[in-house]
């Protein structure tokens, strides 16, 4: 009986060592994210830190950089910004550019004049985009947000932890709005439970309320649960949205937008239901610590957290 109890430890500890491991250290899709590119290497070997790296920010129109979580201050109700992006990688990807506003996905204007609410674009390998966009900025808004999405077209059904660790990473650019009143009548929602268990990853989608369970896909209407937690030791409260297929959804019920605030060194659960899709859809929740208290002197506050991402299939669909 002894035995079968160290067994049993032994076993534990390496589930717990194992998840550990991973959500530290395995993010290699063979590149590091770099947001502040108005910002030089202090070294002289700059083009070998270049390398197998994604560079991204955002500058004005006449072409000054601004700092992830500085004000921008809008001109006759409109950013009149550009997006800058260095793929340092040596393949072709796809990216996706979507733009919110309080947390609520909005439409912009390209160079072009044409309008999107979201864009799609590849990039060649070891190249450069400069994106010119027009946000309009309703003026009681008070947080943008731009958010780039890696490989936004591919659908991961299998279970590569290594490739659905790439795909959860959002790209974030985050600002407050310059606008005198500052209002956040964020309505609370409750979770189905509150854990203290170790296990505080910012965003998890799972099948299994007692533990985190990886779903790669899921059946439109197939009832889930979402955790999200806080490392930290004071409270941190969230924004969360949901996307399908990168355009918004409701993320439970009506709420399109869920505010929730997770004590330090715990994580709240919640149950949802997967959207209906008419083909195979990629579905993301993200979160959004510190939601209208972004700022330059806190970095977390900057920051987005994604789930892996599910593919949802509709009822019909044919294996």
């Amino acid at each position: 009986m002894k035995k079968y109890f160290i067994a049993i430890i032994m076993i534990m500890f390496f589930v717990f060592t194992s998840y550990f491991l991973f959500h530290k250290f395995i993010r290699d899709d063979n590149s590091s994210t770099i947001s502040q590119v108005g910002k030089s290497p202090d070294s002289g070997d700059r083009e070998e830190q270049k390398l197998n790296t994604i560079e991204y920010g955002l500058y004005s129109s006449n072409g000054k950089y601004i700092d992830n979580g500085s004000t921008i201050s809008p001109v006759n109700n409109e950013a009149n910004v550009n997006i800058s992006i260095n793929h340092n990688l040596n393949e072709q990807r796809e990216y996706g550019l979507i733009v919110l506003e309080d947390f609520k996905q909005v439409s912009f204007k390209l160079k072009n004049k044409k309008e999107f609410t979201k864009y799609l674009f590849t990039m060649k390998p070891n190249s450069s985009e400069d994106i010119g966009v027009r946000i309009p900025i309703k003026s009681n808004k008070q947080e943008l947000t731009i958010l780039l999405i890696k490989k936004p077209s591919y659908k991961l059904k299998e279970m590569d932890l290594n490739r659905a660790s790439i795909l959860e990473e959002v790209l974030s650019m985050r600002y407050p709005i310059n606008h005198k009143s500052k209002l956040d009548n964020s309505k609370q929602i409750e979770p189905d439970a509150t854990v203290k268990d170790g296990l505080n990853e910012g965003m998890f989608i799972t099948n299994d309320i007692h533990k985190l369970q990886s779903v790669m896909v899921g059946k439109e209407g197939e009832k889930l649960w979402f955790s999200t937690g806080n490392d930290t030791s004071k409270s941190l409260k969230y924004a969360i949205i949901a996307l399908k297929d990168w355009k918004q959804t409701n993320v439970i019920d009506n709420q399109e937008v869920l505010y929730t605030t997770v004590p330090g060194l715990q994580r709240k659960i919640f149950s949802f239901t997967l959207p209906t899709v008419k083909d195979d859809s990629n579905f993301q929740l993200i979160a959004f610590p510190y939601p209208y208290q972004v700022s330059m002197d806190n970095y977390v506050s900057q920051q987005v957290f994604g789930s892996f991402r599910t593919v949802i299939e509709p009822s019909r669909h044919n294996k």
